[in-house]
């Protein structure tokens, strides 16, 4: 059967090319988005590593988005007692994130995050620009974030409505407190502010329930020691994630991840169509062998050798796409991106194949061939060419 295989795959030369074609085209498609995306990545990283280190060690909880993280009171204690002992560390900005709903004088409403820190210290170790020169800020005063001043429609001057609810008993009792707050500037650069409300976390009266802080922030005088202090503070609590802030490379992975996940739905949705297409092509193979096949059960093939023979010619197809598709995916993009950075004078942009790669190439292809083959080999074992088949 397997050599019959191999002849009956040479038979009908055009489809069974057709179908080749169609499944390296996409795995040609695959490789060439993965190691541009992945020379790319290394390239970008590589230089963003060469960028000097934050001197900015950022502590949340370990596990949380800073929007969820909540620390404990008495690990600002802590830190501000190891600051004391340790004179390198500076405490500088604790800040705590409270969901709230906000009304603007026009009836409109949003929900969004009071962030709540010290705008003196925010400012020293980041300048940020803001409608008007800021001042020191009273109880009842907030700055908003440009975007969300844009969606309730008030600006400098105009007065809003808090509305803070928390969690404080059970989850079926809130303590929720309202009140007016004066817009005293707009915050117009950072676009992580952009939904947000900035206060004063001196002059801002919060619910008795709200005892935590979302994150805290160090600033280290000597950056050969930031492992020590990270590992001093991750041994006295372990439930905190301590992380220093190279906001670029972080900027990078995020961005790269993002890109990655994109393409891989574009090739998902692309991986379908040839699933379509494959099918369709080794379909028509079947109907334009219906002879051939009337003759193998003529002498004596039965129905399951039939779906054997069929399968393992889409096994075939997937096989040598697997092959062509290594070979000119992996040539035509190192050609095409050698020619191209030479001519541009661009930076060399590394180009590599690994196992994992290569493994998933096969896994695709083989996966997709075999699956794409089963309707037609039933179909082709369905063919009567006989009495005793009716």
């Amino acid at each position: 059967m397997l050599r019959f295989s191999v002849r009956f795959f040479f038979h009908n030369r055009k489809r069974t090319y057709q179908a080749i074609m169609t499944l390296t085209l996409g795995l040609v498609i695959y490789i060439a988005t993965t190691l541009l995306v992945r020379g790319y990545s290394s390239n970008i990283s590589g230089m963003a590593e060469i960028i000097e280190p934050s001197d900015l060690l950022l502590i949340s909880e370990d596990g949380k988005s800073l929007s969820e993280s909540k620390i404990d009171s008495e690990v600002l204690d802590f830190l501000q007692e190891y600051a004391i002992q340790t004179p390198i560390v500076e405490v500088i900005l604790p800040q705590i994130y409270v969901p709230i709903t906000i009304r603007g004088e026009t009836g409109v409403e949003i929900n969004t995050h009071l962030r709540l820190l010290n705008i003196s210290l925010f400012e020293q170790f980041q300048q940020h620009q803001y409608s008007f020169p800021l001042s020191e800020m009273y109880s009842g005063e907030l700055i908003l974030g440009q975007q969300t001043a844009y969606l309730i429609s008030a600006g400098v001057g105009s007065i809003i409505q808090v509305q803070i609810e928390d969690l404080y008993v059970n989850d079926t009792f809130y303590l929720s407190t309202t009140n007016n707050y004066s817009i005293v500037n707009i915050i117009e650069s950072g676009h992580e502010y952009d939904l947000e409300l900035l206060g004063s976390i001196d002059t801002i009266n919060l619910p008795e329930s709200i005892s935590y802080f979302s994150f805290i922030e160090l600033r280290i005088g000597d950056k050969r020691e930031i492992d020590t202090i990270i590992s001093d503070i991750e041994n006295q609590y372990d439930n905190l994630n301590v992380m220093n802030e190279k906001q670029t490379q972080n900027f990078i992975k995020y961005a790269t991840e993002d890109v990655i996940k994109t393409l891989t739905l574009l090739e998902i949705m692309f991986f379908i169509l040839m699933l379509v297409s494959i099918s369709y092509s080794i379909y028509t193979l079947v109907k334009e062998s219906e002879e051939e096949i009337f003759t193998l059960r003529s002498i004596g093939a039965t129905k399951n050798q039939i779906i054997l023979l069929f399968m393992l010619q889409s096994l075939f197809i997937g096989l040598i796409a697997g092959l062509l598709s290594l070979i000119v995916g992996y040539l035509g993009v190192s050609g095409i991106v050698g020619i191209v950075t030479a001519a541009m004078n661009l930076p060399f942009i590394p180009l590599s194949i690994n196992f994992g790669l290569i493994g998933t190439i096969f896994l695709f292809s083989l996966t997709l061939s075999i699956i794409s083959g089963i309707y037609p080999a039933i179909r082709a074992s369905q063919i009567r060419v006989i009495k005793e088949d009716l």
